[in-house]
């Protein structure tokens, strides 16, 4: 696997550029506990495509600010991130590189972004994009796949847009998704669509 499929998968999806006030930047993902096997696959890959990962992560630790346990990956500071920043980020919030994103969005990517950020029901979050953003991924998944998306917003959180595939495509979805061979049992539940 790319470096480049894991990057758009977890920047759609958990992962974070940290901009630091001196030095270069990291990688950083937080997740349930529960899915810290996911981290060390996460971990494995990063170290195949030679980013350092420091040897005391994953761990597991406190999240801050909530009162449930979650796993944390971070990579080491490197000029890679840095630059990779610049194009994730404007104005300290996350946005899209259209072009690196349309160049490298594959099978690999998409199951990444749909481990992170999907559910069962075939839905994916997308909170932290604009309504822009999120047309322009719908449109992206449509073209590639010819699978389509609906934008709605969360029942509990209405400022929130999440897509939902619909029932019919599904099916291709996971097609899609099984496609990739990446198998990650902690993860699985969220391929049994409902």
């Amino acid at each position: 696997m790319m470096i480049d499929q894991i990057i758009i998968g977890h920047m759609l999806g958990d992962g974070h550029i940290a901009k630091v006030r001196r030095g270069n930047s990291y990688f950083v993902i937080h997740r349930k506990a529960e899915h810290h096997q996911y981290n060390l696959w996460t971990k494995k890959v990063l170290l195949d495509n030679s980013i350092i990962v420091s040897n005391t992560y994953p761990k597991i630790r406190q999240s801050y600010g909530r009162n449930f346990p979650s796993s944390y990956l971070r990579t080491s500071r490197d000029k890679f991130w840095s630059e990779q920043r610049l194009s994730w980020y404007k104005d300290e919030q996350k946005i899209l590189p259209r072009e690196y994103i349309e160049k490298n969005f594959d099978n690999p990517s998409f199951l990444i972004w749909f481990l992170d950020d999907g559910d069962p029901q075939g839905r994916i979050s997308t909170d932290k994009f604009s309504r822009k953003d999120i047309i322009f991924l719908r449109k992206l998944i449509k073209q590639k796949y010819g699978i389509k998306f609906n934008i709605r917003h969360q029942y509990n959180r209405p400022q929130h847009n999440i897509l939902i595939c619909l029932k019919k495509d599904r099916d291709r979805l996971l097609t899609i998704f099984r496609s990739t061979d990446v198998l990650i049992p902690c993860m699985s539940y969220k391929l049994n669509f409902k």
